[in-house]
């Protein structure tokens, strides 16, 4: 039964932790926006930062360490819309 008990507290207790830091910096940037830390342009480049660089590079960093030349072989059919799916600036 102990074994049950850790094998839910674990995840919640990761994901706990993922949402207050989100949660934390979601907070850090209203006080930044509250006090006039952050023009209304500057926070806009900051957020197309995070959504063009950072946002992907983590992706690629959390699904990379389960990425095995298996998986590649068996996701063969969504490789047409990678190639589709260009982003357009």
């Amino acid at each position: 039964m102990p074994d049950e008990a850790e094998s839910i507290v674990v995840p919640f207790l990761g994901a706990l932790q993922a949402s207050v830091a989100v949660l934390l910096t979601i907070f850090a940037g209203v006080l930044a926006a509250q006090f006039g830390l952050l023009s209304e342009a500057s926070s806009k480049e900051i957020s197309k930062t995070c959504v063009r660089l950072f946002l992907p590079a983590l992706l690629i960093v959390n699904v990379g360490s389960q990425l095995h030349l298996d998986t590649v072989r068996n996701a063969a059919e969504i490789r047409p819309f990678h190639i589709s799916y260009l982003p357009r600036y």
